[in-house]
C-alpha cells in the first residue's frame, strides 16, 4: 500500500482539444495518471475536472503547469491509498509477429492479461487481419504460456 496524492481541477473555458497537450506535459513532468471527468458547472456549463495522481513532491510542480496550460483558477488535492497489482511485459509469438502483453498479479496469482495496443495495432496494419483479432490471439497465447505461472490452482 502506498499514499499518493490526487489534485482536480475544474476547467471549462477551454477548447477541449487542448486537454491531450496538458496530459502528455502531465505525464512527461512524471506524474502516475491523467484523466478527466465531463461534468456540468454552474450556469449549468459543460466543463471537464482534471483530475491528477502523483507523489507528494510533484504537486507543486503539477499545479504550476496546470495554471500555465488550463484556464482553471483553482486546484484541490488530497491523500490517496492506492494498492496495486504487480505487473510484468512478457513477449508472445503469434503467427511470427512478436506482441508483448502485461500480466498482472495480485497476492500470487494472474489477476489479467492485456495484449500491448500498439503491438497489435501494428500487426494489424502489416497484415490486414483486424485489430480485435491480434488483440485475442495474442491474449490466449499469453494466457496459454503464463496465466498459471504464478497462480495455485493451475
Amino acid at each position: 500500500m502506498e499514499t499518493l496524492w490526487q489534485i482536480e481541477a475544474n476547467i471549462d473555458d477551454m477548447n477541449p482539444q487542448n486537454m491531450e497537450y496538458v496530459f502528455q506535459k502531465l505525464l512527461d513532468l512524471g506524474v502516475n495518471d491523467v484523466w478527466a471527468i465531463p461534468m456540468m458547472m454552474k450556469k449549468c456549463r459543460m466543463a471537464s475536472m482534471l483530475c491528477v495522481l502523483c507523489p507528494e513532491e510533484l504537486i507543486e510542480n503539477a499545479a504550476a503547469l496546470i495554471f500555465a496550460e488550463t484556464t482553471s483558477i483553482g486546484i484541490r488535492y488530497f491523500p490517496v491509498r492506492r494498492r496495486i497489482c504487480s505487473r510484468e511485459i512478457e513477449t508472445v509469438c503469434v503467427d511470427g509477429e512478436q506482441i508483448r502483453c502485461k500480466i498482472s498479479s495480485y497476492d500470487g496469482k494472474v489477476t489479467n492479461i492485456s495484449a500491448e495496443y500498439d503491438d497489435c495495432r501494428a500487426a494489424a496494419a502489416r497484415t490486414g487481419t483486424a485489430l480485435k483479432e491480434w488483440q485475442r490471439k495474442a491474449k490466449e497465447e499469453a494466457y496459454r504460456l503464463y496465466g498459471c505461472k504464478t497462480a495455485t490452482n493451475c
